[in-house]
């Protein structure tokens, strides 16, 4: 059970990161809990790091930001994903993908929406398409955590 600090560290990052209350249970959904009080400290740190990822908060302190990903789409129409939307699903990709460095990282993800979603590219992705996106990642960050949790009662 997690302090009331750190508590309120991941519902600040929550609300930085404008996740939506759906979208945040989806999170919680691939540790295996339903609320972050469950959550354990590794849990917790993993999940803090990526708020902090997605709400541009990871940069050090002093240093001017580079712009964020996909702010060069502006305002699109309102069938496609935000730019919020899009930092969402490729950080949560980078949570699950195997791949060593961001160049073949990215490509995988590439990858994964052509196959699976019938999409270009990121920027291509529906507004509709997001929360289905969103789902099967929610859905392979979960399978990975039940592997390592009966990897670890093996040993």
């Amino acid at each position: 059970m997690l302090n009331n600090m750190l508590i309120k560290r991941i519902k600040t990052l929550q609300r930085a990161a404008q996740i939506e209350d759906e979208d945040y249970r989806a999170l919680l959904a691939g540790y295996g809990v339903s609320s972050c009080k469950d959550l354990d400290l590794k849990q917790a740190a993993e999940l803090i790091s990526f708020l902090q990822k997605v709400s541009g908060q990871d940069q050090g302190q002093g240093q001017a930001r580079p712009p964020k990903r996909y702010a060069d789409l502006g305002r699109r129409g309102a069938e496609w994903a935000t730019a919020k939307q899009l930092r969402m699903l490729e950080a949560m990709w980078m949570d699950v993908t195997v791949q060593k460095s961001r160049g073949t990282a990215m490509a995988a993800y590439h990858s994964f929406l052509l196959h699976k979603f019938g999409v270009t590219s990121p920027e291509m992705v529906a507004r509709e398409d997001v929360s289905r996106v969103r789902q099967a990642l929610a859905s392979m960050r979960s399978a990975q955590v039940q592997k390592r949790e009966r990897l670890s009662c093996v040993q």
